[in-house]
């Protein structure tokens, strides 16, 4: 399983007015959560998730995670931000690329590979130089493709 596989359009947002990591927390869990309660834990998931670390990845690109699905499966969500922000980034860069991830409360190999797969694929700064000049969600889905093949091949 790739990240490409589980990213659907409907989960990508573009031009997102960042305020705070708290607001967009919460956008991560409307997109993701399949009811308002379920979105609400994805928000908490996320907050507790932060606590112990930063998310980003560094090069413009964040990382917000959790642990927080009854089911086995993984959701993701893509969003880029209307204009950089401050994300008390690792490498003190702003950021404009927000990928959301979650996970089954109980955590397995292979959600752990997944995860890192997906950091591994979001950390090339082409990939972001890219990102950053679509504004079109199918754009940004082949542009993902491309640097998933790209980068395994």
């Amino acid at each position: 399983m790739k990240f490409i596989d589980i990213l659907e359009e409907e989960n990508i947002l573009l031009n997102y007015h960042f305020i705070s990591k708290k607001r967009l927390f919460e956008q991560v869990g409307q997109l993701l959560g399949d009811s308002r309660s379920q979105g609400l834990f994805i928000y908490h998931s996320l907050l507790d998730r932060e606590k112990l670390g930063n998310t980003s990845l560094g090069t413009g690109v964040a990382l917000p995670h959790g642990r927080c699905l009854e089911t086995d499966e993984i959701r993701a969500c893509l969003i880029k931000l209307s204009h950089s922000a401050d994300y008390e980034a690792v490498d003190n860069q702003p950021v404009q690329i927000v990928v959301g991830l979650v996970f089954p409360l109980t955590v397995k190999s292979k959600h752990q590979r997944f995860l890192k797969e997906t950091a591994q694929l979001f950390r090339q700064h082409v990939l972001y130089e890219k990102l950053i000049q679509i504004d079109d969600k199918h754009a940004m889905v082949e542009t993902i493709m491309e640097a998933f093949e790209q980068c395994n091949s």
